[in-house]
């Protein structure tokens, strides 16, 4: 959570993992976008992107699902000092669905920011993990969820963030508001492998805790979700949200709980985040404007599907001032995630079955 180790192909290789994405206004007429992979890097992932997988930022201009504007990143092979080339590229219309190709912005190296012409800019590397949630207390919850019980206590009054001393790798870019296309926008992050095989979109994200809140453990549907594109979501997954949100809805004694649920379903999918270049992001599933780096989204996501106020996870840090807008690496001694989630046995029962994420070479 927010996406950490959200599906097997997530949890088989970190690098293809997306966490979390954030957009909002930066330097006046830009908006910063930023992804992040590789949960609790250094420990439980790697450090470094895949060289085989393409990161884009995607944009429908129009406010929907139907992207007409993408944002790609692609890595060479880490250096014997871990630095990677990275190169941007934009890609318009219907090439922006699909394929590899695309106008380019800029290129330059992991770790050093670098322009893309006409107040833009680019970085990559790793940095603290923005993200805050109490990781101990949400699967409490749920599980009592799944046992018919309704746990609110499981959120305590003491602040908690499971991912503090924690780094990840993030793609920062700052933009042009004018290549957003629009005044309201549509944005998603996704990542599908190229290598030898033929291009295979493998994780995505748009709306924060999704998938902790509606997809948790992660099974073949998620990978189903992540493969996917917005514009199936409510057919492919509304069923499940809103039996997931109708039930907590009973437990938590809510006076209308279809009513809620219906809701909850529209405001949670499609898996997009609406955003308007220039106006202060304020993280909201349903409403909101895109996602700051200080937007508590967890506890404002369990809000939506609660109905009430329960998560309490600590304060996210603010921005820094300059770009990339991230916090510097601030790993701590600390047992791995990997560790205290049990994905280690997961990622043994993949291997001996076979499964996991594609691997060209």
């Amino acid at each position: 959570m927010s996406h950490h180790f959200d599906s097997p192909t997530a949890i088989a290789d970190g690098r293809i993992n997306l966490c979390d994405f954030y957009v909002f206004p930066a330097a006046p007429g830009t908006t910063a976008l930023i992804l992040t992979v590789n949960p609790d890097a250094g420990r439980s992932s790697p450090t470094t992107f895949r060289p085989d997988a393409l990161y884009e930022f995607v944009v429908a201009s129009d406010g929907g699902t139907r992207e007409d504007i993408a944002f790609r990143v692609s890595f060479a092979e880490p250096d014997q000092a871990g630095r990677q080339q990275m190169r941007i590229l934009r890609a318009t219309g219907p090439t922006a669905r699909s394929g590899t190709g695309g106008v380019p912005l800029g290129q330059g190296h992991t770790g050093t920011v670098f322009s893309l012409g006409a107040s833009g800019l680019a970085w990559a590397g790793r940095a603290a993990d923005p993200f805050t949630a109490d990781g101990a207390a949400l699967a409490a919850f749920l599980q009592g969820v799944a046992e018919g019980q309704y746990r609110p206590e499981t959120f305590t009054a003491s602040p908690a963030n499971i991912f503090a001393g924690r780094d990840v790798t993030a793609i920062a870019l700052q933009v042009p508001d004018a290549a957003l296309g629009a005044t309201q926008v549509a944005a998603w992050a996704r990542i599908s492998l190229t290598g030898h095989a033929p291009q295979q979109q493998v994780s995505r994200i748009g709306q924060a805790m999704l998938r902790p809140l509606f997809f948790s453990p992660a099974d073949g549907e998620s990978e189903t979700l992540n493969a996917g594109a917005p514009a199936t979501d409510l057919e492919a997954h509304g069923e499940r949200v809103t039996r997931i949100a109708s039930t907590v809805a009973r437990l938590a004694g809510l006076p209308d709980p279809d009513l809620h649920a219906k809701t909850v379903t529209a405001a949670f999918l499609p898996d997009v985040v609406l955003y308007q270049p220039g106006t202060p992001a304020a993280f909201q599933p349903g409403g909101g404007n895109g996602r700051a780096l200080s937007d508590d989204s967890f506890d404002i996501a369990i809000e939506v599907l609660t109905g009430s106020r329960l998560g309490n996870a600590s304060t996210p840090r603010l921005a820094t001032s300059a770009f990339p807008y991230l916090s510097p690496p601030q790993p701590a001694d600390l047992p791995t995630l990997a560790d205290l989630f049990g994905l280690r046995v997961q990622r043994a029962e993949q291997v001996s079955a076979g499964s996991g994420g594609r691997q060209d070479h």
